[in-house]
């Protein structure tokens, strides 16, 4: 036997399990003279008032930010010439290394424009897609 290991048994004394919650279990604690430890939640929504009084606040507070789309000239385009090179979307997916749902994407519309897939879709196919408008900056005014 090794001497700095203890292999005497241990017995544990008290509740075992989840604490109790509740004020009758509070009352109980103490008439039992076990001491019992409160904690205030801070932040916590009351009950009268509900989550839905933050969700409201926090859908004020979220503004919407459009996204640009693809114009529907676009995916005609890269379609015709994926047909016209006798390409599936699979196959086309493969040439710019970028996965088929991609590629799906841009077809249906669904893709947020990125350049650098834009361009590597025109170099697969050997043609020259049309471009997404760009997006207009809004001057604003140096009065603030």
């Amino acid at each position: 036997m090794l001497p700095h290991q203890d292999w005497n048994r241990v017995q544990f004394t008290g509740p075992v399990g989840k604490a109790k919650k509740g004020e009758k279990a509070v009352q109980d604690a103490h008439r039992k003279g076990v001491e019992v430890e409160t904690v205030r939640k801070h932040g916590a929504t009351n009950a009268n008032r509900g989550p839905a009084v933050n969700m409201k606040k926090l859908a004020d507070e979220t503004d919407v930010i459009p996204v640009a789309e693809l114009p529907h000239e676009f995916r005609m385009a890269m379609q015709k010439a994926r047909v016209a090179a006798n390409l599936s979307q699979a196959d086309l997916a493969k040439r710019i290394n970028e996965k088929q749902s991609v590629v799906n994407d841009y077809e249906n519309g669904r893709a947020v424009p990125n350049p650098q897939v834009i361009v590597k879709i025109e170099r697969a196919l050997n043609c020259r897609l049309p471009r997404p408008p760009k997006e207009k900056k809004l001057k604003q005014n140096e009065d603030m």
